[in-house]
């Protein structure tokens, strides 16, 4: 069935491996976003961010939406979609042309061809640019330019982040959503999205590393001069330390999960004395067992996240300390002592970083794991047009109202 959205009203979905979580929020006239309401569901048609059950996919993301037309009182017509996994990676170029009119203003053909240029470099066949993000225009050798249009100049380069993704993956993903009747407003990589709510313009423009650990993936970026200049995506997450603690604790992976949110942490010396009770795997005995050995089970594996994690800054040509140090996000991002461990493990400053900028009714929203949901409205904030059709403008008002009764009548 057609969905329909109210006017001002934006949609987010985060496609996760383990969830699906969506958002709704109003922009309003200077262009802020108030947080209607946020829905997850459990999802279990992907695998370390691939679909690998259309079906199962194309449900969870139906009942997510339901659940936040319900909760918020709309019908969604379309959304901006988040997603991790699908072997997404980033690349830099370079492009260069003449100015069309040398000597007179750069105009925004100018700007057009350049962009399409920077696009023109081979990548493997199996792969496709998904996004491309211009972090400076160079005009005739002045560098840092942000918009040329209208400047004046007879050479024009840019320099760009492309992010390419697995076409197959990206294929299998639109198919999904596409099954539910929901129009894909656009389909972003989840570091964009979550480096608009949790990052600041600062940390942005001196540069910051964004850590976004998942369920199935962590998403790795760099932000340099106001915009993403690296991404990477591992294939390991939360539900790797889950299935530690499950084996482990000879628990279940329901049981092992629940642990992990509500006493997870990685600090062994600190969490010695309080106990807690674990179900066995048959579930007919309860035995007490220490944080300490708790935090003994998933510290490894978060010692091993951060490893790979630092050999893609490495590979990245990142040498140094960024001035804006780390920023921890998603659900994996709330085990205790995590930001501690990045410092001493990495030897960098870290922070958690949760949704800012957005007005919420509550603050169970400003969670690390509504990040990219929550990105996906700002980022729309900047970006939205009005999906209100002409008779709904007309509904607002009583005389809307009767002309509509009338066009009715005589139809």
């Amino acid at each position: 069935m057609a969905r329909k959205t109210y006017r001002n009203v934006v949609v987010g979905l985060d496609i996760g491996s383990n969830k699906v979580a969506s958002a709704a929020g109003e922009i309003t006239f200077d262009g802020a976003v108030n947080v209607l309401g946020i829905c997850n569901v459990p999802s279990t048609g992907l695998r370390r961010g691939n679909v690998i059950d259309l079906e199962d996919t194309a449900h969870a993301i139906d009942d997510c939406l339901n659940e936040l037309e319900r909760l918020c009182g709309i019908n969604i017509a379309s959304a901006r979609i988040g997603f991790s996994g699908a072997g997404i990676s980033s690349l830099s170029n370079r492009a260069v042309v003449a100015v069309g009119n040398p000597g007179e203003e750069i105009r925004s053909e100018d700007v057009e061809r350049v962009m399409h240029a920077a696009k023109m470099v081979p990548i493997p066949a199996d792969r496709s640019i998904i996004q491309m993000l211009p972090r400076q225009f160079i005009v005739d050798g002045y560098d840092g330019v942000a918009d040329a249009v209208g400047m004046a100049g007879s050479r024009l380069e840019v320099e760009t982040t492309l992010i390419t993704a697995s076409h197959t993956a990206v294929q299998n993903l639109i198919k999904s959503v596409v099954r539910t009747g929901l129009q894909i407003k656009d389909l972003n990589p989840n570091a964009l999205l979550t480096g608009e709510s949790v990052l600041t313009p600062a940390e942005k423009e001196m540069g910051v590393v964004l850590v976004d650990i998942g369920g199935g993936t962590t998403d790795i970026s760099i932000y340099e001069r106001g915009t993403l200049a690296f991404n990477s995506t591992l294939p390991v997450g939360g539900e790797h330390i889950t299935r530690d603690l499950a084996v482990g604790l000879r628990t279940t992976v329901e049981g092992a999960n629940r642990i992990k949110e509500q006493h997870g942490c990685v600090n062994i010396e600190s969490e010695e004395s309080k106990e807690i009770e674990v179900t066995s795997m048959h579930g007919q005995e309860v035995r007490s067992v220490s944080l300490h050995v708790i935090a003994s089970i998933i510290q490894p594996r978060v010692q091993e996240i951060l490893e790979l994690v630092q050999s893609e800054l490495f590979r990245a040509g990142m040498i140094g300390i960024p001035p804006g140090g780390m920023v921890l996000t998603g659900g994996t991002s709330n085990l205790g002592g995590i930001t501690r461990l990045v410092e001493e493990y990495l030897h960098i400053p870290a922070r958690s970083g949760v949704p800012e900028n957005v007005s919420v009714v509550t603050d169970d929203f400003k969670k690390a794991q509504y990040a990219a949901v929550i990105g996906a409205l700002l980022y729309d904030s900047k970006t939205a047009t009005s999906d209100v059709s002409l008779e709904q403008e007309l509904m607002d008002s009583w005389l809307g109202r009767i002309i509509l009764w009338f066009k009715d009548l005589f139809r």
